[in-house]
């Protein structure tokens, strides 16, 4: 993996938080390069030698974080996927929690599809790394594929309902009625492995 120099690292970082905040005081289709490299404190030739677009910068920002989080995930997993493992999906629900206004803002009614497509194929791309691990490929009756979008669509419109009803349960109570309604709604397909 190319090792990211400090300096790239430390610009990158400036730039994201920069428009993390500036999404938080005026509606994302209005923000311009500009309005961020202000906030940012640099300019705009700098913004341009990292990203072609905010859209770009904001799913880079976006997906460090969420890399970050998967790497919390992955040490409290205990060697059972996710949708097995109350603890991760409360991680899951505590992170966004931490970050309620930004993602209230994105992935609300307003949010920009942009956006919730790719947090969407972010969350369905993990998941379907966990099912290639645990049951190998076209071991299960359904492919893993499409098996990953469910959880992800599952999770995606869950923390955005909780969201928009400004957080009526806790992450604990989220993750484990997440993980009750996965496993219920996949255990006839995972209880197919054996029949075949």
């Amino acid at each position: 993996m190319e090792k990211v120099d400090r300096r790239v690292r430390r610009t990158r970082a400036l730039l994201g938080q920069a428009l993390r905040d500036l999404i938080l005081t005026k509606p994302y289709e209005t923000i311009t390069i500009q309005d961020i490299t202000n906030q940012a404190d640099l300019n705009r030739a700098t913004f341009y030698l990292h990203y072609a677009s905010k859209e770009e910068l904001l799913m880079d920002s976006l997906e460090q974080q969420f890399d970050a989080l998967v790497e919390r995930l992955e040490v409290e997993k205990n060697g059972r996927p996710m949708w097995e493992n109350s603890v991760t999906m409360r991680l899951i629900f505590e992170y966004v929690a931490e970050n309620a206004r930004l993602y209230k803002v994105l992935l609300g009614p307003q949010g920009q599809g942009y956006v919730m497509y790719r947090v969407l194929n972010y969350i369905a791309q993990v998941d379907e790394g966990e099912l290639q691990a645990a049951f190998g490929d076209d071991a299960l009756p359904v492919p893993n594929v499409i098996l990953a979008r469910h959880f992800a669509g599952a999770l995606f419109a869950l923390i955005s309902w909780w969201l928009e009803e400004d957080m009526p349960y806790s992450p604990t109570y989220m993750a484990e009625t997440i993980q009750q309604l996965c496993l219920v709604g996949v255990m006839p397909v995972l209880a197919g492995v054996g029949a075949n």
